[in-house]
């Protein structure tokens, strides 16, 4: 289990784990990521709409597992999760889940929807299934 609070060496970590996907994965970034307004109201809670609208916070610490899954907390205090997702295939799967926003990352590919979700999965399995029988 890896501990890291307010980490510089963040991508580094990463990199040694192959646990995220750090370079599109804007809620892991060292520096505040902002595409839109930032969180003005008491009552703002993340969700599947406004995800790609509004800032997102700094992580101030997060606890890696042994399985690869994680969790933790922004700076603003908002917990998050990212476990891993059993399937099957044999694919990693990962949810990813802040407030009432969650999204899939399949072999570090973010994916937002149910329809993405099942695509993405189909064409992994079909290569892994065609490259076993070549």
């Amino acid at each position: 289990m890896y501990m890291l609070t307010n980490t510089k060496n963040i991508f580094l970590v990463f990199a040694l784990c192959g646990v995220f996907c750090v370079p599109q994965y804007p809620l892991l970034a060292l520096e505040t990521y902002t595409v839109g307004t930032l969180m003005t109201t008491a009552n703002f809670r993340f969700n599947n709409e406004n995800w790609f609208t509004e800032a997102h916070p700094k992580v101030a610490s997060f606890t890696i597992l042994d399985d690869g899954s994680a969790y933790g907390l922004t700076e603003t205090g908002i917990p998050f999760i990212q476990e891993n997702v059993p399937n099957p295939l044999e694919i990693r799967v990962q949810r990813f889940s802040i407030q009432d926003h969650y999204h899939y990352i399949i072999e570090g590919k973010d994916v937002y929807t149910f329809e993405e979700l099942s695509a993405e999965l189909a064409r992994l399995y079909n290569e892994k299934t065609q490259s076993t029988q070549a």
